[in-house]
C-alpha cells in the first residue's frame, strides 16, 4: 500500500513538471501568439492544482485532511513563481519530510486541534489526586508535566483549572499551548451549554422553567468561580447570573437555593448589604444554619467584626464542613 501510494505521488510530481515543462515551451518559441499564451498558462495553472494537492498531502501528513488554506498556499506559490515555485517545493521535499519525522518522534499524541473533541473523562477527584497531579506538574521532566495536564481531563474542573493555569507559564511551547487549549475547552463547553439553556428558555413553554434558571445561572457562575473568566469578564458573568437568579426568584420567591445561589454571588460582586438579606431569606426558607457559617463569617469579616468572625469558625465543624477552606478555618480557630 505504501509502495503505491509512493508511486501515485510520483506520478503526479512527474505529471506537474510535464505541464510546467510544457507551458515554459510554449512560450519560449517566437512568435507568441494569443491562443499560444492561453494555452501556456492553462498548462500551468493545471500544474499548480496537482501541485497544490500534492504538496499539501506530503507536506501536511499529519492530517487526515488538509484544510482548504492549506491547498491555496501550495497553488499560490506555484502559480506565481513558475517554474521556481513548483522545483523549489520538490527540492525541499526531502529536508521537510526529515523535519516532520524529528517532530513525530515527540511524546504529544493528540493534535492541539482536536482538544474540543478529546472526550471528557471524570473522576471522582480527592484532594490525593490533585496532590499527586500537583506534584507531577512540579518534575523538571517535561514529558511528566505534559502527562500531568493530560491526566487533569480525568478530575473534577476545580481541582484541574489550577494545575492549568500553573501550566500557562511552562518554559515548554507545547504545554503551555496544550494547557491553554484545555482551558479553553473547558469555556466554550460552558459557554455553549449557556447558550442552547438560553434557547430553550425562549420557547413559550419553558419561559418559566425552573431548572434552566438554575442552569444557567450555574453556568455563568463556574465561568467565574472556576477563573475561565476574568477582569471585567468575571464581573460581567457574575453579573448574569444574578440576572438569571432574579428571573428564577421573580417566578418562584420562596426558592431557598436561588437565594442562597443569588447571595454567594453578591458576596463575590461586593455587595455585603443584599447578599446578607439573601442569606437571611434563604435560613428562612430552610437552609441549615451550620451551612451558612462560613458566609456569615465573611460577611462579618467585611464588616470588620472579628470578634464575631472566631465565634462564627468556632462553631464550623471543621473540617468536614469546609475542606476548601480548612487552613482559614484553623487560623480563626486557633486565633486568640
Amino acid at each position: 500500500m505504501r509502495l503505491f501510494l509512493i508511486l501515485f505521488n510520483l506520478i503526479l510530481l512527474t505529471l506537474a513538471l510535464g505541464f510546467e515543462i510544457y507551458s515554459l515551451k510554449l512560450i519560449s518559441n517566437e512568435p507568441v501568439s494569443e491562443q499560444i499564451l492561453i494555452t501556456a498558462l492553462f498548462s500551468h495553472f493545471i500544474a499548480s492544482i496537482v501541485a497544490a494537492y500534492l504538496f499539501s498531502k506530503i507536506i501536511v501528513s499529519n492530517q487526515t485532511e488538509p484544510q482548504l488554506r492549506v491547498y491555496i498556499l501550495f497553488f499560490v506559490v506555484t502559480f506565481y513563481l513558475p517554474v521556481l515555485g513548483l522545483m523549489g517545493l520538490t527540492l525541499a521535499l526531502p529536508f521537510i519530510k526529515h523535519l516532520s519525522s524529528k517532530l513525530k518522534k515527540t511524546n504529544f499524541p493528540v493534535s492541539l486541534s482536536k482538544i474540543r473533541n478529546l472526550p471528557d473523562m471524570p473522576a471522582p477527584a480527592t484532594d490525593d489526586n490533585s496532590a499527586d497531579l500537583h506534584s507531577l506538574y512540579r518534575s523538571r521532566n517535561p514529558d511528566k508535566r505534559l502527562q500531568a495536564i493530560y491526566a487533569t481531563l480525568k478530575i473534577k474542573d476545580q481541582d484541574a483549572v489550577p494545575i492549568l493555569r500553573m501550566a500557562l507559564g511552562d518554559p515548554v511551547d507545547d504545554i503551555r499551548l496544550l494547557a491553554y487549549a484545555l482551558l479553553e475547552r473547558k469555556e466554550h463547553n460552558l459557554s455553549e451549554r449557556i447558550k442552547k439553556s438560553k434557547q430553550k428558555l425562549e420557547k413559550i413553554e419553558n419561559s418559566r422553567n425552573k431548572q434552566l434558571f438554575r442552569q444557567i445561572a450555574n453556568d455563568y457562575w463556574e465561568l467565574a468561580n472556576l477563573g475561565l473568566a476574568q477582569g471585567e469578564m468575571r464581573n460581567y458573568v457574575l453579573n448574569m447570573a444574578c440576572k438569571y437568579l432574579e428571573l428564577g426568584l421573580k417566578h418562584y420567591p420562596e426558592d431557598s437555593g436561588f437565594c442562597f445561589q443569588y447571595a454567594q454571588i453578591l458576596l463575590k460582586l461586593g455587595n455585603y448589604e443584599k447578599a446578607s438579606e439573601q442569606i437571611k431569606k434563604a435560613e428562612n426558607l430552610g437552609i441549615e444554619h451550620k451551612k451558612l457559617l462560613i458566609y456569615y463569617a465573611e460577611l462579618a469579616f467585611h464588616k470588620h467584626h472579628y470578634h464575631k468572625v472566631k465565634q462564627l469558625m468556632a462553631a464550623i465543624d471543621f473540617p468536614a464542613a469546609f475542606p476548601q477552606l480548612s487552613s482559614v478555618v484553623q487560623f480563626w480557630q486557633k486565633k486568640n
